[in-house]
């Protein structure tokens, strides 16, 4: 039920997180959905936690670190901790009807990432679908039921957050990107994402292609896009990972040359022993002794 304030007609909900909840990697804080009157204006302001604001209607605007942006229908921006911002509605703007989520842990921030927010450009464009505001109608139902602090509804709540953000993130890639705010940091924080990929799978053997396919580009244009920003092609970078993880185990471990190989996805002990003579211009054996003594 909106409730009439100076410069709007709004909701607020608010969560107190379980210690089920700080043991994942986010959690609920607040929540609301507002109307906004006649000289609506936020701020400017800071929070201590991540809020994502939906414009469901209308169109908003954004001031933040020296640059305006204007929202429109189904744009959204993210409030990220400890940073200043300020939105308002514009003076030909009679219809601004706004939605948010605030939220927080320390997994936050990627999950943003992936939906199209970074701090330097906090604003995605097209996310407020009918598939987000019915998931959203349906956590703020479970919410004002009143039951959160019990782990059954605890649970059913923060899988109905893990919905919206999951198909947040679905809704961000199905927008064109000459439609999405661009900066090399949002560039540069997909090669991060592409890079962790890598170093987290390289030893279960994967290839350019599958890595190219969780990047969802076709393999040319990823290879092209992952050498340009990260400085060598993807199959040197994987090549990298590994035979990084292998002189670590080989100095820093006892475990054979063999079990090395077949840890690091190798199929045979020569398949190793070569790829690591061809980096290191030594063999795995001499390796070991030089760096054990």
């Amino acid at each position: 039920m909106l409730q009439e304030y100076d410069h709007e007609f709004a909701e607020f909900l608010y969560y107190t997180p379980t210690r089920i909840d700080k043991d994942t990697p986010f959690w609920l804080v607040r929540a609301g959905q507002s109307t906004a009157k006649p000289g609506y204006r936020i701020g400017p302001r800071r929070i201590e936690c991540y809020s994502i604001h939906f414009v469901r209607a209308g169109s908003l605007m954004v001031e933040y670190e020296g640059h305006t942006y204007r929202l429109q229908t189904g744009d959204a921006f993210c409030m990220y901790p400890n940073r200043t911002y300020m939105y308002y509605k514009p003076d030909n703007d009679h219809s601004l009807q706004l939605t948010w989520l605030a939220m927080d842990g320390p997994g936050m921030e990627p999950m943003l990432n992936l939906a199209g927010f970074h701090p330097d450009v906090p604003c995605s464009r097209g996310l407020w679908s009918p598939e987000v505001a019915n998931l959203i109608r349906r956590l703020f139902a479970e919410w004002k039921d009143g039951k959160t602090d019990q782990v059954a509804a605890a649970l059913n709540l923060k899988g109905l957050l893990y919905q919206v953000l999951s198909q947040l993130i679905a809704s961000a890639k199905a927008v064109d990107e000459p439609h999405r705010p661009a900066a090399a940091t949002i560039k540069n924080s997909k090669a991060s994402q592409w890079t962790e990929y890598i170093e987290w799978h390289a030893a279960e053997g994967i290839t350019v292609q599958q890595v190219a396919e969780y990047a969802g580009l076709n393999r040319t244009y990823f290879s092209t896009q992952f050498t340009r920003l990260v400085g060598m092609t993807p199959a040197e970078y994987i090549a990298k990972v590994k035979m990084d993880k292998a002189k670590q185990m080989l100095s820093g471990t006892s475990a054979a040359v063999t079990e090395i190989a077949y840890s690091l996805g190798y199929p045979t002990l020569f398949a190793f022993t070569r790829a690591f003579k061809n980096y290191c211009s030594m063999s795995p054996s001499a390796y070991r002794k030089q760096h054990c003594n």
